[in-house]
């Protein structure tokens, strides 16, 4: 249960954590959509107050130009307004009064043709061209049709609109021209600007050319860099980033004037505030939740305490239990070293009748050669000068009530309870296991002699044996040179006494044909001899690129005519080469072929060789077969011993096949051999790759 209310208590922390912050985020984004969604009411209604303060201004702008639109020296000027330098000079002077006394900054004279005629020049770097063009300026007063209109021109490259309104001028001849009157609609704006609020105004090509405060930060495509947003209410607005601060932006359109109010409302304080009603509503919750965990964590305390304490009664009558029934011997002793319990099996071991608590644990141990460590240690416990990370585990010799003594593994460790310092001493009577291993070393006392004895009659055996099977080997080798000597030697007497014979009669031609035949059998105790050679041949200092067809061919030449009958089987090429030595590997395969003559002779049959190679990773196989007997599967392992052979005596020494491997060994190779299922025989020669 522990172990559960810990990790409870490990997991309701982050889990606490995860929803606190999931609550702030929740009661932050609600407050702030709250706020804002407040702030686009407040804004809505700013703008409709804005609309109506900028048409009551621009109305009373309207009637300014019709003060002189009748005037009768305007209209005298107007009929000829390139020759009356007297007229012009009173309306020049009639403008000037008109532009102090409406407080405008410029009255202007313009023919029906969009040309400035007169101007108050109130404003000296003023050029009317540099905002309107003629044309449009006479297409607005066809259009005008005697009704006021308010035009607005902008100059990119200064960065600044003018705003005029006009009033049509009649004469007799019809429409003349117009009364325009520079009017300053910045004054609206500064107004609005006292109260804090950022606003702009745009034309009907989206160019700002009045605002308050923020007239640097707009491009001719800052509107575009506004970004959409929807509401919780499903209302939808823009936000513009100024200056690192966020503005909701809000807007009206003057469908006649086709001008824009664009109205920034500060998110800054929207955010702070959506803020601090979190962090408000979070700091409750927080207290709430560390209540919440208080309770939890004392009612976890109480539980644990509770278990704990049963835990405890449960672990303390085990211990007791265990003490009494353990098969060792407990002592406990205090910080002095002086007896304090004794358990049912350390008192059998002194004995029931001795009373051991507050003895010291120096009296039990008599004074002998083996206690001598275990002494030195008591007398240190006694006087406190053993760190308590120190512990004795020993053998020593413990004496009983009645003066007996057994031996005993004793162990002595640091052990704390109810906040007092002690140790504990664990006694184990090893007396049945030093007489076990008293019995033990005479048994292998014993067994080392036996086994010594033993091995001295194994290896006497071994010598005995290796000295007969060298005699049978050397028997057996005896008995076949002798044999296959004594032939061709009883031959040589034989046709010796007939050359003599013949000889003696003059039979010369057959004399001859007698020492031929002698010959013969002289080079065959020399070929006899030759092979008992090989055997202590000298491996080959160097190896060479040899071809492996090459030697075939050499080999069979060597044969003479006795392979004329042979059926060859293979596909090998003049361009496999190996390692070896050319006179070795041509000995091997003579030899193969000669025991397949043999063998195909003795059942009387044609003889057919089948040889292919297979190429490995450095190294060639040669797979040779024939179409002999075979061999049976228990002589197989013998097939490559020096004299074994499977033909009767006199028909080979069995030296063959162990002079091939023994050549194949030199040149670094091997030569194996294999059943099939039939007993055919297969040769495999493995050599290293050239």
């Amino acid at each position: 249960m522990n172990k559960l209310l810990r990790r409870q208590r490990f997991l309701s922390i982050p889990i606490g954590l995860l929803i606190l912050t999931l609550l702030y985020w929740c009661v932050n984004t609600l407050a702030y959509q709250s706020l804002i969604i407040e702030r686009h009411a407040t804004g809505q209604n700013r703008l409709l107050d804005y609309v109506i303060e900028l048409r009551n201004e621009l109305k009373n702008y309207r009637i300014l130009p019709y003060a002189l639109a009748d005037n009768a020296t305007l209209l005298a000027f107007m009929e000829a307004p390139y020759e009356q330098n007297h007229t012009r000079q009173l309306l020049q002077r009639h403008l000037e009064d008109l532009t102090h006394v409406s407080k405008t900054r410029d009255w202007l004279i313009l023919s029906k043709q969009g040309k400035l005629l007169l101007s108050s020049e109130q404003s000296p770097n003023f050029k009317l061209s540099d905002y309107f063009d003629d044309q449009y300026l006479a297409n607005i007063l066809q259009e005008q049709q005697g009704e006021p209109i308010l035009v607005s021109g902008y100059n990119q490259t200064l960065s600044e609109a003018v705003h005029l309104v006009l009033a049509p001028v009649y004469t007799q001849k019809g429409l003349s021209g117009a009364v325009a009157v520079r009017i300053n609609v910045s004054e609206i704006i500064e107004r609005w600007s006292l109260s804090g609020d950022l606003v702009i105004m745009t034309d009907k090509n989206n160019l700002v050319f009045l605002a308050n405060r923020l007239n640097n930060a707009f491009n001719l495509h800052w509107f575009e860099e506004a970004k959409d947003v929807e509401f919780l209410n499903f209302t939808r607005a823009k936000t513009y980033r100024y200056n690192d601060e966020n503005y909701l932006l809000q807007n009206v359109i003057l469908d006649d004037l086709k001008w824009q109010i664009h109205y920034f409302s500060g998110l800054k304080s929207i955010e702070k505030t959506a803020q601090n009603i979190a962090f408000s509503s979070l700091g409750i919750c927080i207290l709430i939740f560390v209540f919440w965990l208080y309770r939890r964590e004392r009612s976890l305390k109480i539980a644990s305490k509770l278990e704990n304490e049963a835990l405890i009664a449960k672990s303390a009558q085990l211990q007791r239990a265990l003490i009494e029934k353990t098969h060792v011997g407990l002592l406990q002793l205090t910080c002095q070293g002086k007896i304090s319990f004794v358990n049912p099996m350390g008192m059998r071991y002194f004995g029931n009748q001795i009373h051991l608590e507050g003895q010291s644990l120096h009296d039990l141990l008599p004074t002998r050669a083996e206690n001598s460590a275990a002494l030195s240690f008591i007398e240190q416990l006694s006087h406190q000068q053993i760190d308590e990370n120190h512990f004795l585990e020993q053998e020593v010799i413990l004496q009983k009530d009645n003066g007996e003594t057994f031996p005993a593994l004793l162990s002595i460790s640091s052990l704390e309870w109810s906040a007092s310092q002690g140790y504990l001493v664990t006694l184990i009577n090893i007396s049945k296991r030093k007489l076990a291993e008293l019995r033990l070393k005479e048994v292998n006392s014993r067994l080392e002699e036996r086994v010594l004895e033993r091995t001295l009659a194994l290896e006497k055996a071994q010598k005995e044996l290796l000295r007969t099977e060298k005699l049978a080997a050397i028997g057996q080798m005896s008995t076949a040179i002798a044999h296959e000597l004594n032939q061709p030697l009883t031959g040589i007497r034989t046709l010796a006494f007939t050359a003599e014979l013949l000889l003696k009669r003059e039979q010369t031609e057959q004399a001859i044909k007698t020492l031929n035949d002698l010959e013969s059998l002289v080079n065959r105790m020399q070929d006899l001899t030759s092979e008992l050679k090989v055997l202590a041949y000298r491996r080959p200092e160097q190896l060479s690129p040899t071809s492996l067809l090459d030697c075939l061919n050499k080999a069979i030449k060597s044969l003479g005519d006795t392979t004329e009958d042979i059926k060859w089987h293979h596909q090998l090429d003049n361009d496999i080469f190996v390692m070896a030595e050319p006179t070795r590997l041509e000995r091997i395969l003579a030899n193969l072929i000669s025991n397949t003559l043999q063998a195909c002779a003795e059942r009387n049959i044609a003889p057919s060789i089948s040889m292919q190679t297979t190429t490995h990773a450095g190294s060639i196989q040669l797979s040779y077969s024939d179409n002999g007997g075979g061999i049976e599967k228990d002589k197989l392992p013998h097939l490559f011993e020096p004299f074994y052979t499977t033909k009767p005596i006199g028909k080979g020494l069995g030296l063959g096949l162990a002079i091939s491997a023994n050549l194949a060994k030199d040149m670094n190779g091997t030569l194996s051999a294999t059943l099939s299922d039939n007993a055919q025989l297969t040769f495999q020669l493995t050599l290293l790759k050239a």
